[in-house]
C-alpha cells in the first residue's frame, strides 16, 4: 500500500475516534465524518475478497424491501453488504477487488434456504453430494424430524436401523458419535440434527407397546439429556408412527422437557392429520405449556376430502396456544398431497409376487379382491383404516380417477374398497401412486399465516441417479421443488406472499426458531449461504409423474463462501458443515 495510502488511513481512523467526542464543534464533526467516509471507500477498495456478488437485488431475509447492492465475501463469511444507488442515482466509489466476480444482473440474492423439516439424516452419509436439496437452494438441513433420527441406538435399535438402510455402516451408538461421523465426511450443505423421541424409545424399550417405568423413563430422559448435550438442535416426535404413538402423554412431556432445560425445540408429526387434527394439534399446544418448551408443528395441514376447509380452525389453535403463553409455530411444505405411495403397498402378502407379472397374475385371479378383504378385516393396520381416504395421484392409463379419493373411485366402479383397489392395479399395469389429499385453499391459507415457515419434508437424493429413473414410485416432487415453488407459485404468480415474505419465511424465520446464531440474513459476519435467482423464472418443474425434475431460475448457490451450484449444474466442492446446536451461548 502507497505510503500516502496508509497516512490517509491512518488520519481517516483518528477521526473515525474522534466522532465520539461531543464537545467538538458541528464543522469539525462534520470534518471527522467526511474522514470516517473516506476509511471506509480506502478499505473497500484494498480489500481482496475472495469473491464479489454485484449488481445484486439483495433481498436479506429479515422481510425488509428489497435493495440494489453487491456482497463481499471473505473466508466463508459476508464482509461487506453495500447498497448501491437505485436507477438513475450515481455514484462514484468503485467496487473492490475479488478473486471471483458474479454480476448478478439485477437478479435476487438471498440466503440460503434453512430447511427446518428435513430428513436428510438419513441419506447424508450415502448421499453427502446432497445434490437434490442444493439444486432447490437449501443451503442448511435440519434432520432427524418425526420422531425418526439415527441416534441414540441400542445395539438391538442398530440392528433393526441396519436393515432398513443397508447401505450404511451404522457403527455408532450416541447422537455425538453420529454427527462426527457426518463431520468425517465431505458434505454438500450444512447439517444439524433433531433427536427423536421414537428413536430414543426403541433404544430404550424396542417396538414394546406399553407405558415405560420409572427407570426406563429416566433412561430416556438421561438419552436426551446427551443428545442434546451433544448438539441437538431439539426433540422431535412421530405421533402417529410406531413406537411413537405407543407413548404417552406424560412421556412425552418429560423428554421434552429435558429439551427445553436445554433451549431446544419439541417439533411434532402430531397423532392425526384427520378427522382428530385438532385435538392432535392441541396436544402440541399443551407440551409446550407445561413445559415451557417452544414448540413446532410439524409439516402442518388437513387431510382427507371430508376435512377440507379446515385449515382456519387448526390455525386458530395456534394463535390461541400463543395467548396462552405457549410458543407454538407450525412449517409446511407447498404441496396439496402427502407422502407419495404406489398402491401395491396396500396389498396383503398373499397377493405380493416375486415380480410384477407374478402380482398382476395374482390380481387377475377370481379371489384376489376377497384375499384383500379377509387381510383388510383380520389385520387392520393406520393405512387400511383410512386407505378410502387417500387419493390417486396419478395413474398410467385411468387418468379420469386421478384427483378422487379410493372412496370415491369405489362408487364410482360400484364396488367396495379392495374391489377398486384390485381394478386400479391391474387396469393401470401397477402403475398407480396415492397420497394423503389436501385442498389447495387451505395450502395457502396455511403458507400465508404469520406463524408458518416453510419446510420440505423430504430427504436427500442423488439428480444423477434420479436422471435415469424419473418414475420412481415413492418419489415426491417435494424432494426437488419445494422452496422455488413458493417462489415460482405462491409468490410471483398468484401474490399469496411478497419475495420478501416469502424468503423471510425460508431464511431468517427458521434461523431464529433453531437459534440458528450466524445465519438466515444477509449482514456483515454472519456466514456466507447465499442463492442467487431469478424471479421472473424460478419454478419447481418437478411433479408427481416426473418427481425427479430440478427446479429452473436458480443461478448459483453459495454455501460457506464457496459456489456449490452454478446454473443448475451441482460443482464437485463439498464446502457443507456440521451444525451443533449453541444451547443459546455467544459464539467467538
Amino acid at each position: 500500500m502507497p505510503p500516502d495510502t496508509q497516512k490517509d488511513l491512518r488520519a481517516g481512523k483518528n477521526a473515525d475516534d474522534g466522532l465520539h467526542r461531543k464537545q467538538l464543534p458541528g464543522s469539525e464533526i462534520n470534518h471527522l465524518r467526511e474522514g470516517r467516509d473516506a476509511i471506509r471507500r480506502l478499505a473497500r477498495r484494498y480489500t481482496m475478497f475472495d469473491l464479489l456478488i454485484s449488481n445484486a437485488r439483495v433481498i436479506d431475509g429479515t422481510g425488509a424491501p428489497a435493495f440494489r447492492g453487491e456482497l463481499g465475501i471473505l473466508n466463508g463469511r459476508i464482509e461487506m453488504v453495500r447498497r448501491l444507488p437505485q436507477d438513475g442515482q450515481t455514484e462514484n466509489a468503485e467496487s473492490p477487488p475479488a478473486a471471483q466476480v458474479i454480476d448478478a444482473e439485477d437478479q435476487v440474492v438471498c440466503p440460503g434456504f434453512i430447511d427446518i423439516h428435513s430428513h436428510a439424516d438419513r441419506k447424508i452419509l450415502s448421499e453427502p453430494e446432497t445434490e437434490s436439496s442444493l439444486l432447490m437452494g437449501v443451503t442448511t438441513e435440519i434432520g432427524g424430524n418425526c420422531g425418526n433420527s439415527l441416534a441414540p441406538l441400542s445395539d438391538a435399535s442398530a440392528r433393526y436401523a441396519a436393515c432398513r438402510i443397508p447401505d450404511i455402516n451404522i457403527d455408532w451408538r450416541s447422537l455425538d458419535q453420529f454427527l462426527s461421523r457426518i463431520e468425517d465426511t465431505e458434505i454438500g450443505n450444512n447439517q444439524g440434527v433433531f433427536v427423536g423421541h421414537g428413536t430414543i424409545r426403541g433404544a430404550v424399550m424396542g417396538m414394546e407397546k406399553r407405558f415405560p417405568t420409572p427407570t426406563e423413563l429416566e433412561r430416556m430422559r438421561e438419552l436426551t439429556r446427551a443428545s442434546m448435550h451433544a448438539g441437538a438442535f431439539g426433540i422431535s416426535s412421530g405421533r402417529a408412527y410406531v413406537p411413537g404413538c405407543y407413548g404417552g402423554f406424560r412421556e412425552v412431556t418429560e423428554v421434552t422437557a429435558v429439551a427445553g432445560e436445554h433451549l431446544g425445540l419439541y417439533t411434532s408429526h402430531i397423532a392425526d392429520q384427520w378427522a382428530n387434527v385438532h385435538r392432535a394439534t392441541w396436544e402440541v399446544v399443551e407440551i409446550g405449556l407445561r413445559t415451557g418448551t417452544p414448540v413446532q408443528v410439524a409439516h402442518q395441514k388437513v387431510v382427507g376430502k371430508d376435512n377440507w376447509g379446515r385449515s382456519d380452525e387448526v390455525l386458530a389453535i395456534l394463535e390461541d396456544g400463543q395467548n396462552m403463553g405457549a410458543d407454538i409455530m407450525a412449517d409446511v411444505y407447498p404441496y396439496t398431497f402427502s407422502a407419495v405411495m404406489p398402491l401395491t403397498r396396500t396389498l396383503p402378502d398373499d397377493l405380493q409376487g416375486k415380480d410384477d407379472a407374478e402380482t398382476l397374475a395374482n390380481l387377475r385371479s377370481d379371489d384376489a379382491a376377497d384375499t384383500m378383504r379377509r387381510a383388510f378385516r383380520d389385520n387392520p393396520t393406520y393405512l387400511t383404516a383410512r386407505l378410502s381416504l387417500y387419493g390417486v395421484i396419478a395413474c398410467a392409463e385411468s387418468t379420469e380417477f386421478t384427483g378422487m379419493d379410493l372412496g370415491e373411485v369405489a362408487r364410482e366402479l360400484n364396488t367396495d374398497l379392495p374391489g377398486a383397489v384390485c381394478h386400479l392395479l391391474t387396469e393401470n399395469e401397477l402403475q398407480v401412486k396415492v397420497a394423503g389429499i389436501m385442498d389447495e385453499e387451505d395450502v395457502r391459507t396455511i403458507i400465508a399465516h404469520p406463524l408458518v415457515m416453510i419446510g420440505s419434508d423430504s430427504s436427500i437424493r442423488s439428480h444423477t441417479r434420479d436422471q435415469k429413473n424419473e418414475q420412481e414410485a415413492a418419489v415426491h416432487p417435494r424432494e426437488y421443488g419445494s422452496f422455488p415453488r413458493v417462489l415460482g407459485k405462491y409468490a410471483r404468480e398468484e401474490g399469496l406472499l411478497t419475495l420478501e415474505e416469502a424468503v423471510h419465511k425460508m431464511t431468517a424465520m427458521p434461523a431464529e426458531r433453531v437459534e440458528l446464531p450466524d445465519r438466515g440474513i444477509i449482514t456483515r459476519g454472519f456466514c456466507a449461504d447465499l442463492v442467487l435467482f431469478d424471479p421472473d423464472t424460478i419454478r419447481d418443474r418437478a411433479t408427481a409423474d416426473q418427481p425427479c425434475r430440478p427446479p429452473e431460475g436458480i443461478d448459483y448457490v453459495i454455501v460457506n463462501g464457496q459456489v456449490a451450484v452454478r446454473d443448475n449444474e451441482v460443482q464437485s466442492n463439498r464446502a457443507g458443515r456440521v451444525l451443533r446446536d449453541t444451547q443459546g451461548r455467544v459464539l467467538y
